[in-house]
């Protein structure tokens, strides 16, 4: 994403750049199994909307999640219960037929918000599409009365970073070897809502 074309991810992991997606392992639950190469295009849309996420949408999330994600990616059930839990946002990227090419959530309670994860397929990035999803995101903790949202991101994805900063994150910390395998470094990053219109 150029400021929203990379794989984003945040609040557990992030990767700089999926380039081939790996062979995913079959759905225990379905037949068929998620789609194996979800970063392709498969529309050839160019229209995009934003929408709630729901448990009918783990298929294609949890696709996208493994592909994009690939070593750091959560579980199929950690990901059924991220999109059914209390006080979480989660919301789809789709194109015109309805097929889901991004996802992100939010953990909001009190006054502070993580953006647990944000991922975009190649075929949808590099149009602002990672942005769109930050700043609904964004927008729906606000609507909740928050007063800061904290995010991690990788050290070694500046694209995603470059990307928070110009939505006003500042980097406030380091967590030494967060990301495993690989013993990459999280960047802790804050961005206060007091005061936003």
């Amino acid at each position: 994403m150029s400021a929203g074309s990379a794989a984003l991810g945040s609040g557990r992991r992030d990767n700089p750049s999926a380039s081939a997606p790996p062979m995913l392992p079959p759905d225990p639950a379905s037949p068929v199994g998620p789609d194996p190469n979800p970063t392709l295009p498969r529309s050839g849309s160019e229209s995009y909307v934003l929408r709630p996420a729901t448990i009918a949408d783990l298929d294609e999330i949890w696709a996208i999640e493994v592909a994009v994600f690939g070593d750091d990616a959560w579980s199929r059930d950690l990901m059924r219960e991220e999109l059914a839990a209390d006080h979480r946002v989660y919301l789809a990227l789709v194109d015109d037929s309805g097929l889901v090419v991004g996802y992100g959530g939010l953990l909001a309670v009190g006054a502070d918000a993580d953006i647990q994860t944000i991922a975009v397929v190649p075929g949808a990035r590099g149009s602002g599409n990672g942005r769109r999803v930050m700043e609904a995101l964004l927008q729906a903790a606000g609507e909740r009365g928050v007063r800061e949202v904290f995010l991690e991101v990788r050290a070694d994805n500046p694209i995603a970073r470059g990307l928070y900063q110009s939505l006003d994150f500042e980097e406030i910390g380091v967590r030494p070897r967060y990301y495993q395998p690989g013993n990459v470094d999280a960047i802790v990053m804050r961005r206060t809502e007091r005061g936003r219109a």
